[in-house]
């Protein structure tokens, strides 16, 4: 695969070249199992690492490059070169077969001082899976030791040497391939002037650009003007790899997916889901969502209609670039406490799933502890629970199209916050052990108390915002409370510049709002009971008018305070009424009088009037 693109050349392979007479070892680490672009004259090829390192120090002067490795042991890289490498392999003792020479640990040490001293034209062994040759960088056995401590020495021994016409100045190059820089002993590494190592990073954008471009010119029926469509497969493989950007073309090919839909194909690589959910969602639900959320989040229209909006863009993709890869939506719900902030989110749920248990949900006050992002993501290597995973990253993983919430986000550690910067940038996160969970079809809810109340210069807790205030006034005090303390306090703005304007303040619940809750929950525990156990309530006026009184006198914990209240004052004196009565199915009973008072939960009154039976 060819395309012309100039004199492209990697840093990482421009660093190597430049330092091949000044170093005799180099340590090549990170992105080593990509395909690797270099330049061929006007244009461009992909190979493996061991097949273009072989090409560049061919091209660079070196008479014959080997490859080992702890499976296959010693191998020819370029197949051109097969005899002449062959005839190498003998006069160092080895014994190939269709140009692979089998040598356990043993015999590649010995092989290895053969090579390092060898007087004849300019040689080079790139060992690849170096890290595979131990159990532990800092636990060698005596082979192990043996050998790297015989590396070492050479490292420091081994002198340049003139060749060729004109001359210039060769070592017999030693190159160790590894995936991670702790993966070779530090003693032989660290503060070793005479051992270069290159980290190989991940292809940059002009890279991918110019395999991409290859890649889609080689497609059926690619059209001459295709820059719109190219620049978007570049976007949104950012992070990729080449072999990556390889599978996904593969992909839209077997998939027919066609020429303008590879950017479909890079979603359905990523997420590993070959159809879209959010096209699938049905849009007259969602047209009729306000009436349906309204009956569950009584009196929030600000929020509901805010929210709807962004789980409309969603849906249609409006306003939402999808450079990176970024969330489908993200709300950030900010209000009292019991306003339905969380009874929005379930109610969101159920209205694209059609079951509001779907979400997968997050209490952060569970991870406040500043090393507790190792839960969301998994432990780094060498730690307890490393092969577990995390457990964000695992339930993306397995759920990609799904509405995450975070509750109570400000109880977090800021080390946990950090880890959403990534999110709401890329749609994309790292775990514990290097893997990368896209969140591209995610739908990312936190809500938060912040803005109701704030310390002040004597540590009091105090009220910034009551009942008392009008709505306009709290939306705004709330809104700068949230951004003093994620600009000041935290020193964070830029999770805070992420969320964008998708902060949705809610109300109190005010006594008319209050009134509907109320008859609501009241009404609904009166028709579980008919509905589980056939038992038939009726609240006499009187009765109902205690029960108001007594749910509705405070207010300052929301729509949760009404429902503790109502369990004090009803359903517990109700079931122990019942139970202690040994009420049977189809009873039909009315409550008289509900008496309040100094209620505990070893001295509750209710008076429970039996009427005749129907």
């Amino acid at each position: 695969m060819t395309q012309d693109v100039g004199n492209i050349k990697a840093r990482w392979l421009r660093d190597l070249i430049r330092f091949l007479p000044l170093k005799s070892q180099f340590v090549l680490s990170g992105n080593v199992r990509d395909l690797q672009l270099e330049e061929k004259g006007n244009s461009s090829v992909v190979r493996p690492l061991p097949a273009c390192l072989s090409a560049e120090l061919r091209g660079f002067g070196y008479s014959q490059v080997l490859c080992f490795d702890f499976i296959n042991g010693f191998k020819v890289t370029d197949p051109s070169q097969l005899n002449q490498t062959e005839i190498l392999m003998k006069q160092l003792g080895l014994q190939p077969v269709n140009g692979i020479a089998p040598a356990g640990l043993e015999l590649f040490e010995a092989t290895l001082e053969k090579i390092i001293c060898w007087t004849g034209d300019p040689i080079a062994l790139v060992v690849d899976f170096a890290s595979r040759l131990i159990i532990h960088p800092n636990d060698l056995s005596d082979q192990e030791h043996k050998l790297f401590t015989r590396a070492l020495i050479r490292s420091y021994e081994a002198r340049a040497r003139m060749h060729g016409n004109p001359g210039k100045p060769f070592f017999n190059t030693l190159i160790w391939v590894v995936e991670k820089d702790g993966d070779m002993p530090d003693w032989l590494t660290v503060d070793n002037s005479r051992v270069r190592h290159i980290p190989i990073p991940c292809p940059d954008h002009q890279i991918r650009r110019s395999f991409a471009s290859s890649l889609i010119s080689s497609m059926p029926s690619a059209p001459q003007a295709r820059e719109e469509i190219l620049q978007s497969f570049v976007d949104n493989t950012e992070g990729l790899l080449l072999v990556d950007l390889m599978s996904i073309a593969q992909l839209c090919r077997e998939e027919k997916l066609g020429f303008t839909n590879i950017s479909e194909a890079v979603r359905r690589y990523k997420v590993g889901v070959a159809e879209d959910p959010w096209q699938k969602i049905d849009r007259n639900k969602i047209r009729s969502g306000h009436e349906y959320i309204m009956q569950r989040v009584i009196g929030q229209e600000y929020a509901v209609v805010h929210m709807l909006d962004i789980v409309k863009r969603a849906v249609t993709g409006v306003g939402a670039p999808r450079r990176g890869g970024r969330p489908r939506g993200v709300a950030f719900l900010a209000g009292p406490t019991g306003v339905g902030k969380t009874e929005l989110a379930k109610s969101i749920t159920s209205l694209l799933f059609g079951d509001e248990s779907a979400y997968i949900r997050f209490d952060m006050s569970e991870f406040s502890a500043e090393h507790s992002d190792q839960r969301l993501i998994g432990a780094p290597p060498g730690y307890i629970g490393y092969d577990m995973g995390g457990e964000l990253t695992n339930a993306i993983r397995e759920k990609p199209f799904s509405v995450v919430l975070f509750d109570e986000i400000e109880k977090a550690h800021p080390r946990i916050l950090d880890k959403f910067l990534q999110v709401l940038d890329d749609g994309v996160l790292t775990s514990g052990r290097g893997e990368r969970v896209y969140f591209t079809e995610a739908f990312i809810i936190f809500t938060s108390n912040l803005g109701i109340y704030r310390t002040d210069v004597n540590g009091e807790r105090k009220a910034t915002v009551t009942i008392a205030d009008s709505f306009e006034d709290i939306r705004k005090r709330i809104r700068e409370e949230i951004e003093q303390h994620f600009k000041l306090t935290l020193n964070r703005p830029e999770i805070l510049n992420r969320i964008g304007d998708n902060i949705i303040v809610f109300d109190f619940i005010r006594s008319d709002i209050a009134e509907q809750i109320f008859e609501s929950m009241v009404s609904g525990v009166l028709a579980d009971l008919k509905a589980s156990q056939g038992i038939e309530i009726i609240i006499s006026q009187l009765a109902k008018q205690m029960l108001r009184s007594l749910c509705l006198n405070d207010l300052s914990n929301g729509g949760r305070g009404i429902r503790n209240k109502i369990e004090t004052h009803l359903v517990n004196p109700l079931s122990r009424a019942l139970f202690d009565g040994n009420v049977e199915s189809g009873s039909h009973l009315c409550i008289d009088t509900i008496e309040g008072g100094a209620i505990t939960k070893l001295n509750l009154t209710c008076a429970l009037v039996s009427e005749h039976m129907k």
